[in-house]
């Protein structure tokens, strides 16, 4: 039985007038322009969602050809409203969640025998090989959710499923999700409108059709793997049916679901306008990710051209529209950390998106600045091996990498730095930006050094340990001065 369409039920969450609540996805696009932004605590759902809507907008307008054709748009202040709805009414057969032959992002005849939980669908879920980092649920008994939660916990899926072990429909393993891995780059503006727009980068469309543009799947496409399609296509990609997935309707809500494979991709050259890729010295290609132990802005310098890397196509079109219509905006960047198969971390980060990014001088001044700041980061790190050394003195090479790991210094370091970022991007262009830049880096290796101090103890060997230590900061420091001047 048809059941609960996803252009008409209210599923998606927004921030309208103060206020959060969930609209359907045909309001989401119609009404974009009235609304402040997506509002989801899970970054992973926040770039999910964004997909799905840029995909629609891909297909049911007419294909932005550049930053101008970007600029007119902002210029009108809403969709074409006909055209969207146009196309929303072509396909709204196709948005069933639940459907006897073709529901939304899933394949109708997958069998229920050995259903599995929902939970599996949100990787930051306990579940199946996932670790209880961010919630206490279990397989033998998940709780049953809405049908609104269950339709955004299948787009994350999609998006996001980690390769491994599957086991099912004669299929052994599965490969990753488009999204698995990656960082997400997610540009963004003053209405929910304006982020869309920003985000539509340049589109021919030839030969690309998202999921709702094709028959729908059965169990004999995906059985042994029996689909393989080529992984390019904005629309194709956004809506990659990486899992075949059967929703279980309990008549109010969704515990279950029959599970299985999806379409298999067959790696092409094809750059996900929202990735950013860096090159290695063999020259393979590798898209940039989200790391455990550092924040993103210090890999910003591995995208920049200059580095051998390639910016998101979402970010230089933003960048482009920001320099045609004289406004700056700003930059999410979304993604899940990963180990193999398991979840370590879903992450959001939040920097401004100055188009002098863009510009030759403002890439050479934002190089610059990374790398004054590794520097310092390495010579404090001799510095710490330099008081581990004077407090142990000559221990295991292990043991004193753990002591060292335990002082404050760099990671002080790194945090006033995380706070200090933003600041240079938003002065990029401005002349004195590196020397600003500098005094930051300075007062943020004292902070770090002064915290050190006091958690080194005050024994005489600890003392010794910190005079030392302290030579080798103040080294660093006139170093920093010599190369900047």
């Amino acid at each position: 039985m048809e059941k609960f369409n996803l252009l008409e039920e209210p599923w998606i969450p927004v921030l309208k007038d103060g206020q959060v609540y969930q609209v359907s996805l045909g309001e989401a696009l119609l009404e974009a322009h009235t609304i402040a932004r997506i509002e989801t605590a899970s970054p992973l759902e926040e770039a999910a969602l964004h997909r799905l809507l840029l995909a629609l907008l891909h297909r049911a307008l007419p294909p932005v050809r550049d930053e101008q054709d970007a600029a007119d748009l902002l210029d009108g202040g809403q969709f074409d409203q006909g055209a969207l709805q146009s196309y929303l009414d072509r396909y709204h057969p196709r948005f069933w969640l639940f459907h006897p032959e073709a529901p939304f992002f899933q394949i109708a005849d997958l069998p229920e025998e050995e259903p599995v939980p929902w939970t599996k669908l949100r990787p930051e879920l306990a579940g199946g090989n996932n670790p209880t980092l961010f919630d206490h649920s279990t397989d033998e008994s998940p709780v049953k959710i809405p049908y609104a939660e269950a339709a955004r916990a299948l787009v994350v899926h999609q998006s996001f499923a980690l390769g491994g072990l599957l086991r099912r429909l004669g299929v052994t393993s599965g490969k990753d999700a488009p999204l698995a891995r990656a960082a997400v780059f997610l540009p963004t503006g003053e209405t929910l409108f304006e982020t869309l727009v920003l985000n539509l980068v340049p589109y021919e469309g030839e030969d690309d059709k998202p999921l709702w543009e094709v028959p729908p799947l059965k169990q004999k496409d995906v059985e042994n793997g029996a689909t393989k399609w080529a992984l390019s296509g904005v629309t194709r990609v956004y809506t990659w049916p990486s899992r075949g997935v059967r929703l279980l309707d309990e008549g109010d809500g969704v515990r279950y679901m029959g599970y299985g494979p999806g379409v298999e991709p067959l790696p092409v050259i094809f750059r996900d306008p929202m990735v950013a890729y860096r090159t290695d010295a063999k020259g393979t290609i590798f898209p940039l990710r989200l790391s455990e132990e550092r924040s993103f802005w210090r890999d910003f310098g591995t995208m920049l051209p200059s580095a051998g890397g390639t910016l998101p196509g979402t970010l230089r079109h933003a960048g482009a529209v920001g320099l045609e219509v004289g406004r700056a905006h700003r930059l999410r960047v979304l993604g899940q950390v990963s180990d193999q198969a398991k979840v370590l971390d879903a992450r959001r980060e939040v920097y401004p998106l100055p188009s002098a990014l863009l510009l030759p001088q403002g890439a050479l001044a934002l190089e610059a600045a990374l790398g004054k700041a590794e520097r310092l980061g390495e010579a404090l790190r001799s510095v710490a091996w330099r008081v581990a050394r004077g407090v142990l003195g000559d221990k295991d090479a292990k043991e004193l990498e753990a002591f060292v790991r335990s002082l404050p210094l760099l990671r002080s370091y790194w945090a006033s730095l995380d706070l200090a970022f933003p600041e240079l991007l938003e002065a990029l262009s401005q002349p004195n930006a590196l020397d600003t830049w500098r005094l930051r880096l300075r007062q943020a290796a004292l902070r770090a050094w002064e915290e050190t101090r006091l958690f080194v103890g005050t024994e005489g060997r600890h003392l010794a340990a910190l005079a030392e230590g302290e030579r080798a900061l103040t080294f660093a420091l006139k170093e920093l001065e010599e190369v900047s001047a």
